[in-house]
This record gives C-alpha cells, structure tokens and sequence, in this order.
C-alpha cells in the first residue's frame, strides 16, 4: 500500500506567541518510511519510466545518467523542488477523492532552474460530465533547510498564493492544457479542458500556502511577526517542520539515482 504521507506527520504543540497557521512535524519514527517513498516516487515526478526504457535503448546510458540528466543540482532549486514534491504528496494524501497529482516537474526545459507557474496542483474531476463538486487545489510551497536572517518561508509563500489568487491559477492551467497538446494527450487535454475552456458549471478553488522548514528553525518560524491574510475554507497556511531537512532532500535525490528502477 503506498505510504500515506499526511499520516506521517503529527500536529505541532504551538509555542507561546505562535501564528495561528496548521503546523505537522514529522513523526521520527516514520522518517526513513518518508524518505524510501520519496526515493521511489521522486523519478516519475519527472519522467516516466516509459520514457526511461527507451532513452536508455536509445542512448546506451544508463538509467542513473538519465535521471541525473533530469533532477536539479544540490541547492536552491533541489531545495525548492522537493518542497513543492513534498508538498503535493501532503495534500492529495489528505484528501477522500480520488485526486490527480500534476507532476509539472516533467515539464521542465532547464533542470538548473525552478519551473515558472503555480507551484504545485491537485485536481478532482467527480465524474466525465462537471460537477459543482469538482475541484482545484492550488499551493504555493517554500521551503528553508538552513538558517538565513532574511528568508521567511511564511511571508514568501503568502506572497505566491496572493498572485496564485489574483491570476496565476488560471495561467498555469491553461498552460498546463498547452503542454498536454504539444505531447498529444487527448485524455489529459480533455480533464484540463474542465478547468480551463469548459468552465460552464464554477468548481471549487483551494489555495494553500505552506512552508517546509527545518525542525531546528521550525519555533522561530512560527512566532515571527507576519500578516496573514484571512483563513478560511479556502485558503489556509500550513507549516510542516522536518528534522535535517537538508540531509534529507539530498538523500532522495541521490537514492533515486541510484536505486531506481523501471521493472
């Protein structure tokens, strides 16, 4: 069964002086069942092993060159992609509906540099015809491994979902349907056609703001002095700590090279 990732993590007892934000902390006795779903999961966020088999015919290289073709270098980017991946597998995992995952990674022109839109979205279609009931979940995800006296996760990942609010949602769908039919996915055209040339029955709109940090600057980010904008059933702020997140992001990136396989 695959790993529930939501369930791995624990509310947070709020220190005095804390925002009034969601707050998990990784249970550390799931840690390791985190970072071997990570592991196996992170390659298709990416590519597909369709894909893999026939670079790897094609090329002669070997399915570690391939993804190391693919993954970001340590830094940054890596940083702020495994945030956004992470991000995506708490939210779906959340949720009762059947959920589609966009894996907008896959998209990527340079591997060097983050993807432009919406960082992460979720889409619940109920059935073929609309539905009042379907659904986006739109998040901005920030994510600060090590510490720095001028980058706040909080305030830069309210920042994101205002202009997600105001515009970049409905971007970053269209450009998501524009993807699906430079690949010729007419399944994958026809799904995002709901949310975006179809719209004729009005869907649900989540948005989310969440900042991953390290369990060691996880206090001292929640009770920073920062304007939150009004919580509500549609918008929430939502801070998960991870112990040695650092460590952890570069382990799954290296493991997946290494240990992948397309069996």
């Amino acid at each position: 069964m695959p790993l529930i990732v939501a369930k791995v993590f624990a509310p947070y007892e709020m220190p005095a002086g804390a925002l009034p934000v969601r707050c998990h902390v990784l249970i550390t006795e799931q840690a390791q069942a985190l970072e071997d779903y990570l592991v196996e999961t992170l390659p298709e966020c990416y590519t597909t092993k369709l894909h893999l088999r026939q670079r790897a015919t094609e090329t002669n290289l070997s399915i570690s060159e391939l993804l190391m073709n693919k993954f970001p270098d340590p830094g940054n980017v890596m940083s702020g992609d495994f945030g956004e991946i992470v991000t995506l597998f708490f939210l779906s995992s959340e949720r009762k509906e059947r959920t589609t995952l966009i894996k907008k990674w896959r998209y990527k022109q340079d591997r060097t540099k983050a993807i432009p839109f919406s960082d992460v979205i979720i889409l619940h279609r109920e059935a073929a015809n609309p539905s009042a009931r379907d659904f986006v979940i739109c998040a901005e995800s920030k994510q600060k491994a090590t510490r720095s006296n001028t980058y706040i996760p909080i305030a830069k990942a309210i920042e994101g979902f205002e202009a997600d609010k105001t515009g970049r949602l409905a971007r970053t769908l269209t450009w998501l349907r524009e993807k699906a039919i430079d690949q010729g996915q007419q399944r994958e055209i026809n799904f995002l056609e709901r949310f975006t040339v179809d719209p004729t029955t009005e869907y649900l709109k989540y948005f989310k703001a969440v900042a991953i940090v390290d369990r060691a600057l996880l206090n001292e980010e929640i009770t920073r002095q920062i304007n939150l904008p009004q919580q509500d059933t549609s918008f929430e702020v939502i801070v998960l700590g991870i112990d040695n997140l650092k460590n952890l992001y570069e382990a799954v990136y290296s493991r997946a090279c290494t240990e992948v396989t397309i069996e």
